[in-house]
């Protein structure tokens, strides 16, 4: 006749189970603020915070540009999608509020040839500020793709950024182009720190 396992009996059969899952649970607890930290990344530079970059994203590669108008920039890459973000150096003029169709419209021509903001999009938060936000998806001319675009605008401390994310797909939206634009909602902005010169 087969032996079964010895079953208890009582309230105390359950104790060994529930010390390992309170192991378990407090081992998640503790690990888990680890692991959104290290997708914590800070871009002294422009004055802004990425706490909600995938892991698997590329390191932000930070570069002073020397177009018109002067600023700094960022580039980060996750697959197929890119995510660029642009301060720039000078102040906006006194008065300029990114719901502003007319304000919009001059942006659109100091960066051509991507999406319009003028009359498409809608008003937005980032990092606790008001701003502008258009995702847009266009058929590609010369091919098959789809670019998918989400652009945002927003003035902080009176300067303008501009954070747009890109990525091509077909036939379909690339899930690291979601990824990149969820992670637009991690952005906060803290006070611009350049090295000093020389």
């Amino acid at each position: 006749m087969p032996s079964t396992a010895p079953v208890a009996v009582g309230g105390d059969a359950n104790i060994p189970l529930m010390r390992r899952l309170g192991v378990i649970a407090l081992g998640a607890v503790l690990v888990l603020p680890l692991a959104a930290a290290a997708n914590d990344i800070d871009l002294p530079e422009l004055g802004i915070r990425l706490a909600a970059l995938p892991s698997a994203a590329t390191k932000p590669q930070v570069t002073e540009a020397a177009q018109t108008p002067t600023g700094y920039g960022a580039v980060t890459h996750l697959g197929a999608a890119v995510l660029n973000i642009y301060r720039e150096d000078d102040p906006v003029p006194s008065g300029s509020d990114v719901a502003d169709p007319h304000y919009r419209a001059l942006l659109d021509r100091r960066y051509p040839g991507g999406v319009e903001s003028q009359t498409l999009g809608a008003p937005t938060s980032l990092g606790g500020h008001s701003a502008w936000t258009v995702v847009d998806a266009r058929q590609q001319s010369s091919s098959e793709h789809t670019r998918y675009t989400c652009l945002a605008y927003v003035i902080v401390d009176g300067h303008l950024y501009r954070l747009v994310v890109t990525a091509d797909g077909s036939p379909a939206r690339p899930p690291e182009f979601d990824a990149l634009v969820k992670a637009l909602s991690g952005v906060s902005f803290e006070p611009v720190q350049r090295p000093n010169p020389g």
